[in-house]
């Protein structure tokens, strides 16, 4: 052992190596002036500055160092603004190759974030590659394992892919504050750390709930999994970045907010790593919410830069709807029918957001333009709004949004729909007595779904509209000819089952309202009572009249014989008529007939 005072010279004063680490400069001083460990060396030195004034190292040469002294000559300060904890104070890294070339500990291989060799692309060593133990840095032989075993051995350094040795080549180049990455800004050594050791952390396949201080950062391990991320990430970008985004926001999907949503990454980016120089990945993460965040970026997002709040493309159904000049409310339907495409969100209190994307608001006002309200088209058609109701419910009138459709309080009923209810009339040379359809629904008392057989009557041209050929005019206002109208009814009713009144019924079988008043009075028409006013006749009262009775004029038509001449031959008395109870028409039973006819023969 060498005995010296506070500051004395050393037998051999080693000159360090541009690059040097500090550590390994140390290691080999120590070992070529006989001590076995830093801590013996430490012993002797009471401080680094000691150290170095016995070494005659100038300014220049203590600049060309890297990396902290051993702690027990104290804090090791640092001008270019890394920190301690930055590098490694226990395990050794080294490149066997490098090695072979010369034996000092390079500066870079410190680092917690250093894993390959930029010179040789092999990934670094901090095992034997015979035994497998860890060398220590406390060590001074850097040559050889405890075991004995040359630590140039290539064993176990294995090649690496060329993004991670693009990155590490650039965390090199920062140490002399040069950039090599190119495409990116430049970052100083400490910031590539920190870029490091917070991007590196998310994958697809994890992202950690709290970033920060990193476990076994000292192991190679440990960092070649962040160098390979962040190396990933930079050599395809931003199309990797953009899909670690995708990926985070599948996972969140239903969330409504941007903060909740990419979590642990939006606090990395945006205060983790608020830099000026790390702007570029808060850049590239608001040009992915402008293509793909479904959700409205507003003022409240304050850590966003004011044009990419400008320029989000999705905006609310009310700011949508002021832009196009429409209620919110035909918005909303728009959206709930699926003829605008929109996105919706349930926010946790259960209420609702949606939003559309910008691009739509020409087509909501060109659609606000092609539909009509309820009211508006029960005006256009000039029926009421119970009438339109009712095409609606029959599929006449297909709405967009209706109560039936969503129960929305608003209903939107297409224009062009609507304009198929207007007729053009047909030209008749003896115009008849005409009857509009607001005429039937008002006076006629329509049953429960004539109104709607009789729209289909229309359409289907069972029922001709009358009127000017050249003008079509709504359905409310189109006139009919009343007794085809009627006599339509009638069998509709008739073949419906449902009863009919005595003027109806007189329709039906062709006679004047007056003789089936006389019929029901002498009960020769049989009638009944129902929901329905008055006194009715049903189907099947009708066929059995018919059946048992007939008139002496159809009788005569049968006979091809005058009526007047029939009756004075006929040896049967009629069951009604004017010489038997003052009806105006004469009835026979059919069965008194067939027998007056059999016994004639």
């Amino acid at each position: 052992m060498i005995a010296v005072k506070d500051y004395c010279a050393l037998p051999v004063r080693p000159r360090p190596i541009n690059g040097e680490a500090t550590l390994g400069f140390l290691m080999r001083v120590a070992r070529e002036n006989g001590y076995e460990t830093l801590r013996q060396l430490g012993n002797t030195f009471r401080n680094f500055d000691g150290l170095c004034q016995a070494l005659g190292l100038s300014a220049e040469e203590r600049q060309g160092l890297l990396g902290p002294h051993p702690s027990f000559w104290g804090p090791s300060a640092f001008s270019n603004g890394l920190a301690v904890a930055d590098f490694n104070h226990s395990q050794m890294r080294w490149c066997p190759l490098c090695l072979r070339d010369s034996v000092h500990l390079r500066g870079p291989w410190l680092l917690k974030i250093s894993c390959v060799c930029n010179r040789h692309s092999i990934r670094l060593l901090e095992r034997c590659p015979s035994c497998g133990s860890t060398q220590r840095l406390e060590r001074v032989n850097l040559k050889q394992c405890a075991c004995g075993a040359w630590l140039a051995d290539i064993r176990g350094a294995d090649q690496v892919d060329e993004p991670l040795i693009s990155v590490s080549r650039s965390v090199e180049a920062a140490i002399d504050g040069k950039s090599a990455l190119a495409g990116f800004p430049a970052m100083s050594l400490p910031e590539w750390i920190r870029l490091i050791g917070y991007l590196g952390q998310f994958s697809n396949t994890f992202q950690p709930a709290k970033p920060g201080k990193i476990a076994n950062m000292h192991q190679l391990d440990t960092a070649s999994v962040l160098m390979q991320q962040v190396g990933w990430l930079l050599d395809g970008w931003p199309e990797n970045f953009h899909a670690l985004l995708t990926t985070i926001h599948r996972q969140t999907a239903s969330q409504s907010s941007i903060r909740r949503t990419f979590g642990s990454l939006y606090r990395t980016l945006y205060t983790d790593l608020s830099g000026e120089c790390f702007q570029f990945l808060r850049d590239e993460f608001e040009r992915y919410l402008q293509k793909h965040w479904s959700g409205v970026v507003n003022k409240r997002h304050k850590a966003f830069k004011p044009e990419t709040v400008a320029r989000h493309p999705r905006v609310t159904l009310k700011q949508a709807a002021k832009k196009a000049g429409v209620a919110p409310s035909t918005v909303r339907h728009f959206v709930r029918a699926d003829v605008i495409a929109g996105n919706q969100i349930e926010l946790p209190s259960g209420r609702k957001l949606r939003s559309i994307d910008e691009q739509s608001l020409k087509q909501i006002a060109i659609l606000a333009k092609g539909y009509v309200t309820l009211g508006e088209a029960a005006k256009q058609l000039a029926l009421p709004e119970r009438r339109v109701r009712e095409l609606i419910s029959a599929g006449i009138l297909k709405p967009l949004v209706s109560r039936q459709l969503g129960n929305a309080a608003t209903w939107l009923i297409p224009w062009q729909q609507v304009q198929g209810l207007f007729f053009a009339g047909t030209e008749v040379s003896h115009l008849p007595l005409t009857i509009s359809v607001r005429y039937i629904l008002k006076h006629w008392h329509l049953l429960d779904g004539e109104f709607i057989n009789l729209i289909r009557a229309i359409l289907e041209c069972q029922i001709q509209p009358l009127g000017n050929p050249t003008q079509p005019v709504p359905l409310g206002s189109i006139l009919l000819a009343e007794q085809q109208t009627r006599q339509w009814r009638v069998e509709k009713r008739c073949e419906g089952g449902v009863s009919l009144s005595v003027d109806e019924a007189a329709q039906w079988l062709g006679l004047k309202q007056q003789v089936v008043y006389d019929l029901v009075k002498l009960g020769l028409l049989a009638t009944i009572k129902d929901d329905l006013p008055g006194q009715r006749v049903t189907h099947a009262g009708i066929d059995d009249f018919q059946t048992s009775y007939i008139s002496l004029a159809e009788y005569a038509k049968t006979m091809n014989r005058a009526p007047r001449w029939l009756l004075q031959t006929l040896s049967v008395r009629p069951v009604s008529g004017p010489m038997i109870d003052g009806g105006r028409q004469y009835f026979f039973r059919r069965s008194d007939l067939c027998t007056e006819r059999i016994s004639s023969r």
